[in-house]
């Protein structure tokens, strides 16, 4: 297990947020670099799964749920289910990162996603500070 203060959350890493963007490539290119630069410094790396809300047009566990092809999780890394809009609500993530040592989150998430505010309240209720984060436009 690898043990950081450091994590790098990928809160939009699914088919179904990335693929068919008009910046798809550079977002998925940009943020690929994030991890390998994450994963170079030891940080853990950690991706959120959504599973399909209500009425949304795809399903979980389908293609569009799965990780984009850019990125996958290691050994190491931390890959948890959650449901919208929290990405700590229900979920392991906190005991996940809290085992491992974590203190800070740099986030990787799109603008407009219902998980961004309320992952970032609820990452900071739990006691993580928010040291940086990307949101393309």
């Amino acid at each position: 297990m690898t043990l950081s203060a450091h994590a790098l959350l990928l809160l939009n890493a699914q088919r179904h947020d990335l693929d068919d963007r008009p910046d798809e490539r550079s977002v998925a290119r940009d943020w690929a670099h994030h991890v390998a630069e994450a994963r170079a410094q030891g940080w853990v790396v950690a991706f959120v799964q959504w599973d399909a809300p209500h009425g949304a047009g795809w399903d979980t566990f389908s293609k569009d749920w799965t990780l984009h092809p850019d990125f996958r999780a290691e050994q190491g890394d931390v890959l948890v289910r959650a449901e919208l809009p929290d990405a700590f609500a229900g979920s392991e993530l906190a005991a996940q990162l809290h085992a491992r040592a974590v203190q800070s989150l740099h986030l990787l998430a799109l603008s407009g996603t219902p998980a961004l505010d309320a992952t970032l309240a609820s990452a900071e209720a739990q006691g993580f500070r928010i040291e940086s984060l990307e949101v393309p436009a």
